[in-house]
Parts: structure tokens; sequence; C-alpha cells
């Protein structure tokens, strides 16, 4: 059996030429071109002459093989599969012989969006040939790369049903198959309904919580404002600080107790907390008449009030100053930076002063070598000889005798340069150096090496193929980064998705690389595909090169491949 394809109109056939050996069943043929049957491909029968043809209308759809290449999904799967079965199960309400059904991926045809699939009836009278519909589901499960993204429990399902089945049921696997697709779409309705559902917000529980514990707050607020407007305001004053006198107990009355202590220092300590000092020998304030705010004195204003809060105000502003400047308060019998607090049973501990560091000229040490002065020593003929000083620690290889110290090919011993990579410098330089201060030059390491040369990139590697599609309209620029690179406008299928132009197909065209050569296949598109201008037959690989201009329905592309 041999098909090819042709393309009238908007629309894509693919064609059959009877032959003369062929035995047609006309029974079959009549009902496929007569009506619109679930799962089967549209039909014309068509004669010209002698010549009778067959056509399927596959527009606007691609290969179930193509349909199932790369990673497949649950959706793809579960489609395939159901519209298979109802396609079989078409035959039997339709009277046609299911032995006519072409059951291969090459001749299956699927809706990319919809993920529906439609089998070719090829109405012939084949007596002994037969489909082993199981087989054919098995091959498919064994060769398909699934979804790891996604659950994959139904691919084990399937394959367990398959196996476990000594009689295949149509009607039971497709129950199966069902359930499946049922579970997921129960899974995608939850999903949704929980993302309906408005949470519970929190707030609602702080919020009825907030006013309880603010509620006796505002009440005495309340109070405190009715009291204050009542005429006997200083009886009622007098009556509350009365109380609290009598009721608070007085910093200077505590004595602290301390077990295993002198008498002397348990005297001392009271003393000192009597007088406002802790045992640190810092000031705190501690006073009998109690602690006067602004807002107290707002809500309970007299005179003596105002005079206890300005002689507060003061003392705390004092306070601030003598911690600002070091100096000590009234009452205050030890200096707090001279001592620490006592130790029960010990005399009081003089604190260390901190040794304050002299400054010193010291040269900024160098991370492996270190240089001194050079010092000028004479000998009995008068001639000057250069002795350097050996600092301490000193590197292992500047130990070394100076013979040892294999000097480089290529030394620069210019003064004006500074060092060089050898640790062994001559005396006369060093003395520039150390006299003129010269330290800001940068040595040259390895003056005569061939770091300076260029190297000439050939032909072979200026021209590193990277093909990708530049689209005219927006001289968008695409990379073709995979082997069969789908361009259409349904984004869960193709590679590049065409979202602005309603004209391009749902899977358009793709474009094949095979060692780095490229081929553009158009895709059953209802608009065609062009190549130079020259509109290309439908499932057929075009070669293109660089600079071809291509054209997706009225979408303008150009390919190149560097």
């Amino acid at each position: 059996m041999s098909f090819t394809y042709e393309n009238q109109g908007n629309n894509t056939y693919l064609v059959y030429k009877i032959g003369a050996s062929d035995n047609v069943d006309t029974m079959s043929l009549g009902m496929i071109t007569n009506n619109k049957i679930d799962g089967i491909v549209p039909t014309l029968f068509t004669q010209s002459d002698t010549d009778r043809f067959i056509k399927y209308n596959i527009s606007a759809k691609v290969s179930a093989k193509e349909f199932l290449s790369g990673v497949v999904n649950k959706k793809r799967l579960l489609g395939v599969f159901i519209s298979v079965l109802k396609a079989i199960k078409s035959t039997e309400e339709y009277m046609i012989d299911a032995r006519s059904l072409l059951i291969d991926l090459e001749h299956i045809y699927v809706d990319v969006s919809k993920c529906d699939a439609m089998l070719v009836c090829l109405p012939l009278v084949r007596q002994n040939e037969s489909v082993n519909i199981p087989m054919f589901f098995k091959q498919i499960m064994f060769s398909t790369q699934f979804d790891q993204n996604e659950n994959c429990d139904y691919v084990a399902q399937i394959i367990n049903y398959l196996n476990s089945t000594p009689v295949f049921s149509v009607d039971a696997f497709e129950k199966l198959l069902m359930d499946i697709d049922a579970d997921n779409l129960n899974i995608a309705a939850s999903k949704a309904v929980a993302g309906q559902q408005k949470p519970v917000q929190p707030q609602s529980q702080s919020q009825s919580q907030q006013p309880k514990p603010m509620q006796p707050a505002m009440n005495q607020l309340k109070n405190t404002q009715v009291q204050t407007n009542m005429p006997s305001q200083g009886k009622m004053q007098s009556q509350r600080e009365t109380q609290s006198a009598n009721n608070v107990v007085q910093p200077n009355q505590v004595n602290f107790a301390v077990p295993n202590m002198n008498p002397q220092n348990q005297n001392r300590i009271n003393n000192n907390v009597q007088m406002g000092t802790n045992i640190s020998g810092t000031y705190v304030e501690t006073t009998s008449e109690k602690q006067m705010s602004m807002f107290g004195l707002l809500t309970h204003y007299s005179k003596e009030n105002k005079q206890i809060y300005e002689r507060q105000k003061a003392q705390r502003k004092a306070q601030k100053e003598a911690e600002k400047n070091g100096a000590a308060m009234p009452g205050q019998n030890v200096k707090a930076s001279n001592t620490s607090f006592a130790i029960p049973g010990q005399p009081p501990q003089q604190r260390p002063q901190p040794a304050q560091a002299q400054p010193q000229n010291v040269m900024p040490q160098q991370p492996q070598q270190q240089f001194v002065q050079p010092q000028r020593q004479f000998t009995q003929s008068n001639q000057p000889q250069h002795q350097f000083a050996q600092p301490q620690p000193m590197p292992q290889a500047q130990q070394k005798p100076a013979q040892q110290v294999q000097p480089q090919p290529v030394q620069n011993q210019n003064a004006n340069t500074g060092m060089t990579g050898n640790p062994s410098v001559p005396p006369q330089i060093l003395e520039n150096m150390t006299k003129a201060g010269n330290f800001g030059e940068t040595t040259v390491l390895g003056v005569g090496s061939e770091a300076g040369e260029t190297t000439v990139l050939g032909t072979s590697q200026a021209q590193i193929i990277k093909p990708y599609l530049l689209r005219i309209k927006n001289n968008e620029r695409i990379e073709l980064n995979k082997p069969v690179f789908r361009i259409g406008k349904e984004r869960s299928y193709v590679d590049y998705f065409v979202s602005d132009n309603t004209a391009v197909s749902r899977s358009h065209a793709n474009i094949i690389n095979k060692d780095n050569e490229f081929y553009i296949v158009d895709t059953n598109s209802t608009n065609h595909t062009y190549v130079n201008g020259s509109m290309i037959q439908s499932n057929v690989e075009t070669k293109i090169e660089h600079g071809t201009k291509i054209r997706l329905a009225n979408e303008d592309f150009e390919f190149f491949m560097y």
C-alpha cells in the first residue's frame, strides 16, 4: 500500500490509488464516504477515467508517530488510546470490517490541541490479514518516553492489564482508560475548587481577641478622666499618695543579706544601695517618691506633682550629662573605672589599666621578602661592601647560598623597573630603590615568552554552525536547538509558539536536523508552507540552506546556519 499527499486549496489529503488487483468493499466504502464516523478520517472517493482514488482529509493533523515522539504526558497517551478504541467500536456500529482499519502510528492522525485521533479506513477485502490490537498498545507503552514530572502510576496499570488479560476486551480496556482519565479530571477539579475557596484569614481571630485586653485599660482611662474633673481632686490625690507610700517598700529600707559575709562589707553594700550606687560603682537613681511621667502630670495635675516632675527631670538630665562626661554622680564612693565589685570576704581589687601601645616606626612587612636598609662596612682595603641583615623569620628559599640560586634566562635588571622574579637582587639596584623610594613600577615576567602572539582561527573554527530562524516581523531570533523543531500555535505541543498570527496552524511545520543538513516539513497545515516563494508538499522533507526564505501561511522567516 502506497499513499501520496495532495494539497487542494486549504486542505491536505492522504491519497490512495486503487489498483487493478484491489478488491474494494463497496459497502464499507459507502459507509465511510456518506457518514461522519467517530474515530474515522473523513473520506472522499473520486474517479478520473479509469483511475480511482480514495482521499482522506488530514488537514491540520499530525501523525501519531510524530505526536508520540519525545516526552509524552498522560493526556496525549490516553487521548490516542481512547480514540483508537472508539474507532474500533464505530466499525461494529456501521457494519464495517474492523480489518480495514490501518492500526499503525503512521496512518493515525491526531489533532494536537484536543489530542483526538482518527484512523484511516481502507475499504479493501483482505481475507488473511488480522491486527493484534493488544500487541499494538504494548509496543506503544514500551517505546514511549513518559513525562516524569507527573504521576506515572497509570503506565503500570495499563501494562498490567495488557499482560494479565488472556482475552482482550475493547469495552474493559476502554473502561480502565476512562477511569484513569476520570481520576485525572477529579484531581484537576479538586485543585480548581481548592483554589476558588477563600482561605480562613487569621486576622479574624486576632481581631476578636484584640479588643478584649484593651477594654479594661480604656475603662480605667475614662475613670481617670472623670476623677480629674471632680472638685475633691487634692484630697483624693493625697489619699492615693498615702496608700502608695504605705504599700510600696522604699529602696533605702532594703538590706541585702549575703551569706558568709563580713559585717563591714555588708554595711558597705547597704550604704551603697541607700546612697544610690550599685555594686559595680555606677549611679542608680533611687528615691522614696513615686515616678512622675508627663502623662501622669497631665492626668493628675497639681503644684506638688509639677514640682516632683521638674525635679525628676532635672535629675535624669544631670545623670545623662554625668554619664556622657564620665563624671561620678553624688553618692558614688568608688570610681567605676578603677574598681570592680567586691568579692564577699575579700578586699576590693583594682582593675588593671589597659596598656597603651607605644607607636613604633616599623617598616610594613612584605608577605614573602623583607629587605632592610643596607649598611656599608669598610674593610682594610677601604672598599665598600654591602651586607644585608637577615630578617627573622626568613623563608627557606632565601637562606640558601647565592651560588645555588639559578638566575632566570631573561631578567630585567634596570633599577627603574623594580624587582624581578629572582630573590637575589644586586646591591646597586636595591640601594637605588631604597633611596629613591621607587616602588611603583610593575615587573614584567617572562618577556622572552611567546605570550603576545595571536592564534589565527581557521575557516572551520570561525563558522561554527548554530542554526536559527529570523522572524522578519519583529526581528526575533529563534534558536533551532532540537533535532526536530516544531513551529505552530499550540503552546503545549510546539517548540516555538506563534501567538499573534491566526493564519498559522496549531502544528504548522517542523525543521529537521540530519548531520547539520536541515530540512523543513509541512505538517498538514491549513495555509501551507512556502520555501523561497514555492509551496512545498505536505509531509515531504524539503532541504533548506543558509539564507533560505521560509513562509508559514503569511508569516515570513529566514533561515541561517551561522
